[in-house]
């Protein structure tokens, strides 16, 4: 390995490689900037964007001896950098998980819509891209700044994050995340479950009555009539929820 004679580039050298190295591990961690249909070019002229900002608020290092050395302080910055993002995500996943339990309690998963990355119904779809829009219309890019900007003062750069602290927190969120899921799809479950308790006692009264025929096209309609009121305080309340654990709340 033949690093510049002069000590000082060099060692800003290796402080912006291995800045770059977290904050591009955490940019494909992250939800939005870890997208698909993102440009690898694009993602990568973000991190490069991020990195000499970033890297003012690094400690310096001293330059490894071996290229050994320097490949185990990169793989301890891509892994702090994986954990900080992958935390956002565990926590943001939560609004796929309540899509899909509103499209199968409202039989909106039935509709015709091809399967992606996000979900295999249009209503996932939906929420999803709605759900990152919003995200980044509430300032998620400066959030994800200013984060990353406290990880470089609190964990400075080379040092592997510690497991004992992870596994709470990651549980944690995993927690958090069923339970957010839980909140923003239960006007849809307890809907779902009323109609049916309804349905049920109207075909015990009428008989002669083809309830089903009556009663899937009325589920639809107020499932999508539900979906059109509800959205906003949905998302609201999801983004509001990822926001804050990318403030306050990562370990």
């Amino acid at each position: 390995m033949s690093l510049p004679a002069d000590p000082q580039f060099a060692a800003w050298l290796v402080v912006l490689l291995l800045t770059y190295c977290r904050t591009q591990a955490c940019l494909l961690a992250m939800p939005g900037f870890s997208m698909r249909g993102l440009p690898v070019r694009l993602r990568v002229a973000v991190a490069m964007s991020l990195t000499p900002l970033l890297a003012e608020f690094s400690r310096p290092q001293p330059v490894p001896a071996t290229l050994i050395v320097l490949m185990l302080l990169a793989g301890a910055e891509v892994l702090t950098g994986l954990v900080l993002g992958g935390f956002v995500r565990l926590l943001a996943m939560a609004l796929d998980i309540a899509a899909a339990a509103i499209a199968a309690t409202t039989s909106l998963s039935q509709l015709v819509g091809g399967a992606n990355e996000f979900a295999p119904h249009p209503i996932g779809n939906l929420l999803h891209l709605a759900g990152l829009a919003l995200l980044m219309a509430m300032g998620m890019p400066l959030v994800l700044c200013e984060m990353l900007r406290e990880s470089f003062v609190l964990r400075p750069i080379g040092t592997w994050p510690e497991v004992t602290q992870l596994l709470p927190a990651a549980l944690l969120l995993v927690q958090r995340g069923f339970v957010l899921a839980l909140l923003l799809a239960a006007p849809f479950i307890l809907g779902g479950y009323l109609f049916q308790i309804l349905s049920g006692m109207v075909s015990k009264v009428m008989p002669a009555l083809p309830v089903m025929f009556i009663a899937a096209p009325a589920a639809i309609l107020l499932a999508l009539l539900g979906l059109v009121l509800l959205t906003p305080s949905i998302l609201a309340g999801w983004a509001g929820a990822v926001l804050d654990v990318m403030s306050m709340d990562l370990p």
